[in-house]
């Protein structure tokens, strides 16, 4: 009888536990700043377009990161963000140019360091941040996506 009540203890500990941190849906990573009105995403950010057509970066609150309309060579990605370091990471497709075409950090808005063995690219956010820099280009915060066709 102990051992039944002890496996049954077991098992709802276990169950409580992975309510805390699973993802039902819509749960799941957030970043800083304002929430997205799609459930699912965590966060835009947006190149418009200028003399290259606008690139949408999406982070979904699964953890993935998706590049529409242009850098789609960085796709499957994923992201994770650090409150307490106020760091966002984005891994990307491994890219034999990451490292290069980043190497001069003060041109990337934001970026703090290039992790090329992980083909990670560590940025400065907080709730304030209005972009990024990628791959030569600013990505704005929180400026809608136009839909994707087709």
């Amino acid at each position: 009888m102990i051992k039944r009540m002890a496996a049954a203890t077991c098992i709802a500990a276990l169950a409580g536990c992975a309510g805390l941190g699973g993802n039902n849906g819509t749960a799941g990573m957030q970043m800083p700043g304002k929430t997205p009105a799609d459930a699912a995403v965590a966060a835009t950010w947006y190149n418009p377009p200028s003399e290259f057509p606008g690139i949408c970066l999406t982070q979904f609150k699964d953890g993935s990161l998706r590049f529409d309309g242009g850098f789609a060579f960085f796709n499957p990605g994923r992201w994770a963000y650090d409150g307490a370091a106020s760091e966002l990471r984005l891994q990307l497709a491994p890219t034999p140019s990451l490292e290069l075409s980043h190497a001069q950090i003060v041109q990337h808005m934001n970026l703090l360091r290039i992790e090329a063995d992980r083909s990670t690219l560590v940025y400065g956010v907080k709730a304030d941040t209005k972009a990024i820099g990628l791959g030569g280009f600013v990505f704005y915060r929180d400026t809608p996506c136009p839909a994707q066709r087709g």
